[in-house]
Parts: structure tokens; C-alpha cells; sequence
């Protein structure tokens, strides 16, 4: 069972169970969810408003766009996941639930641009996002799950969260494409500095640049 499922049902079972008072409690936790999940429909990515793009997409936008294309993603490099370099194959849910999560910290600390997270450093950022996320997730049943997966990507510690961070990249170069197309000529920076942890995302990067001629 994938952890998407696995989780749903672990709430079911887990709500089940509780008292009224643990049941409104609950019921705080999902709103506070909901309440931050309006925030990033809200939440402009800021490195294209930098870069002269108006409007923009949302964080949101960019989320669902990082997990299909990681759903994607895990699938086809799963269909010969030794050839990938792996040990074995990639856990689809698990990835899919990291892309969901890899950003909901940034409606707390914002979308935080390049130039501004290379200069409060790599760790300040992490350590901001981390307490941003432990707040937002305080009283979800799985809240400690969720947050040691968060973490699994900050650190890019498995191949799941590998795949999340080259996903993460390419949705975000599509978007650069997109924008260009529509008549956007300031967007060199994100096309430049990417780290490829899959042969497949590296060739798909190759195929977008060919695609900006």
C-alpha cells in the first residue's frame, strides 16, 4: 500500500478512536492545513515577479506540477530501475508525498529567492522551513512521519527525495520555457546551476534547452 493510501487510512482508524474534545482537535489540525494550503494558491513564485513575469504562477501551481511530474517520473524510471542505477525501485507514494510537502513551509517563510537564500545561508533557510513545518503539521496524526519525510528531502537523502529535487528543477525549467514563449526574455537564470541526480531528468533538461531555439 502506498503511503498516500496507507496514511488515509491511518486517519480514518485514528479518528475513529478519539474522543469529542480529541475530534475538535483534529478537526483544527485539518483547518490549519486548509488555511495554509489558501495561502499558497495566494503565494506569487517570487523569483519570476523578480524577473519581470506578471502574473505569475502560485506555489501551488508549482506543487502540483512537481508532484504529477514526479508521479511521472517514478513510473518510467521504475519500469527499469536497475538500468536508473538503483537498488531498487522507487517507492512512488513516498516521492509523491514528498513533492506534496517539499514546499508548504514557504507559506510561513514565503518563497524565498535565490538571491535572498544565498544570503541567510543554506542552514538558516532549512532551520526556518523545518520550525515553519513543524507548526503547520502540529496535531495531523502522522505529524512526525511528515516531518522526518520533509526532512529526507532537505537532505536529499534517498533516491525518493532525489527524484523530488530533479522534478522540483524541471518543472520549474518548463515553467522557464512557458514564460519565454509568452514573450519573457530575463530568464537565463533558471536555466543555469542544475545538479541532475537521474540520467532521465538530465535528458529531459537537454530536450527543453533544444526547445528554446
Amino acid at each position: 500500500m502506498d503511503v498516500l493510501l496507507r496514511d488515509a487510512c491511518n486517519v480514518s482508524q485514528y479518528w475513529n478512536s478519539m474522543t469529542t474534545t480529541d475530534q475538535s482537535e483534529s478537526t483544527s489540525a485539518l483547518l490549519n492545513i486548509l488555511a495554509h494550503v489558501a495561502v499558497l494558491k495566494r503565494l506569487p513564485r517570487t523569483g519570476w515577479l523578480l524577473s519581470g513575469v506578471q502574473p505569475c504562477e502560485s506555489v501551488a501551481d508549482h506543487t502540483a506540477g512537481v508532484a504529477l511530474l514526479t508521479l511521472a517520473l517514478a513510473s518510467a524510471i521504475n519500469a527499469d530501475w536497475q538500468a536508473a542505477g538503483l537498488e531498487r525501485p522507487i517507492d512512488v507514494g513516498r516521492a509523491v508525498t514528498l513533492a506534496v510537502l517539499h514546499d508548504l513551509a514557504e507559506s510561513v517563510v514565503t518563497d524565498l529567492p535565490r538571491r535572498s537564500a544565498q544570503l541567510i545561508g543554506a542552514e538558516t533557510k532549512r532551520r526556518a522551513e523545518a520550525a515553519a513545518l513543524a507548526n503547520i503539521l502540529a496535531g495531523l496524526p502522522a505529524n512526525d512521519d511528515y516531518a522526518t519525510l520533509w526532512a529526507e528531502y532537505a537532505a536529499t537523502s534517498t533516491p525518493e527525495a532525489r527524484l523530488v529535487h530533479d522534478a522540483d528543477a524541471l518543472e520549474m525549467v518548463h515553467q522557464a520555457l512557458e514564460y519565454e514563449r509568452a514573450g519573457h526574455r530575463t530568464l537565463g537564470e533558471f536555466w543555469r546551476n542544475h545538479r541532475w541526480h537521474f540520467s532521465l531528468c538530465e535528458h529531459l533538461y537537454q530536450v527543453l534547452q533544444k526547445l528554446r531555439a
